[in-house]
């Protein structure tokens, strides 16, 4: 276990610094500039660019700003004065961490509970019932998703708060929005599970034996349609953390997201660069975590 845990940090350190360099380079080929106001003079640049160390060669920038980062640092933001991005991603971490995990949590525990159903009704009206709804949360993206649930449960029906962050209420509508995907991909990969676990032999086997539909489903299809679902973990987390930028922006929630989303127009970039960084240590972390629970599950995995 401690080879296979050692084996795959090692493959996170090195697609880390793949991730660092490729966000340097790019945002150092990106069209236009920071200082987008007129007012500012050549000297005016000039000076601004020695301040943030952008007159050195770009190989000398790239050096620096790894040594930076393996200390913490992701530099200083272009827009928000003296403003260091670590301590404005650091801010902004938990709200996006909280919203993300509240969509995993209901995402995958309904869609468990409603794919279970499914399978169990197949092909009656209920599977078609819930066919529908799964194929619709999969097929309409989340932000559309979120605006639908703003529109309806927040302006016209004024059930829940329209925007903001601070109270459980103000998080139900984006989490919502968030989870709805997540829930309709569960809910389709248990069900096509269950179904394929009920029609094995070993649960044949067990009706055989005198075990009832209820107790060989609870014993034996539950846990081992389960496991499959686990490799989902890490693409769905994937998928919280693009649909939640857009997300926190639609409901004013604030996330490193939504500081993502708005340093994109000015070019902000060490807040782009900082932001994906930290997207991506994020998912290779959620990724990480599904790959041990998945090799402490099913031992089959480590050999492989």
């Amino acid at each position: 276990m401690i080879k296979y845990i050692l084996k795959r940090l090692a493959i996170l350190l090195v697609t880390l610094w793949v991730v660092i360099t490729l966000s340097f380079f790019l945002m150092q080929v990106m069209p236009g500039t920071p200082y987008n106001n007129p007012r500012l003079t050549d000297e005016m640049i000039a000076l601004m660019n020695k301040q943030y160390g952008l007159d050195k060669p770009v190989w000398q920038q790239y050096l620096k700003y790894l040594f930076d980062i393996l200390h913490g640092d992701f530099g200083t933001s272009y827009q928000s004065i003296n403003q260091p991005v670590s301590r404005m991603l650091s801010q902004r971490l938990g709200v996006s961490i909280q919203l993300g995990l509240q969509a995993l949590v209901i995402g995958i525990g309904s869609g468990l509970i409603v794919g279970a159903i499914s399978a169990r009704n197949k092909n009656n009206k209920i599977d078609g019932f819930l066919s529908v709804v799964s194929t619709l949360g999969i097929s309409v993206p989340s932000f559309i998703i979120g605006l639908l649930l703003l529109d309806y449960l927040g302006f016209k029906w004024q059930l829940l708060p329209l925007s903001g962050w601070g109270t459980f209420a103000q998080s139900i509508l984006p989490t919502l929005g968030l989870a709805i995907p997540i829930f309709a991909q569960v809910t389709r990969f248990f069900r096509s599970e269950m179904i394929e676990t009920l029609n094995s032999d070993y649960i044949q086997l067990a009706r055989a034996k005198g075990l009832t539909m209820r107790q060989v489903t609870n014993r034996h299809a539950y846990r081992n349609s389960m496991i499959p679902v686990l490799t989902l973990v890490g693409p769905l987390a994937a998928g919280v953390l693009t649909g939640s930028a857009l997300m926190e922006r639609i409901f004013s929630i604030p996330g490193i997201g939504q500081l993502f989303v708005t340093a994109i127009p000015t070019k902000d970039y060490p807040v782009i660069m900082g932001t994906t960084i930290v997207y991506s240590v994020m998912l290779m972390v959620a990724i990480l975590a599904t790959d041990i629970i998945i090799s402490i599950v099913d031992p089959r995995v480590r050999l492989q």
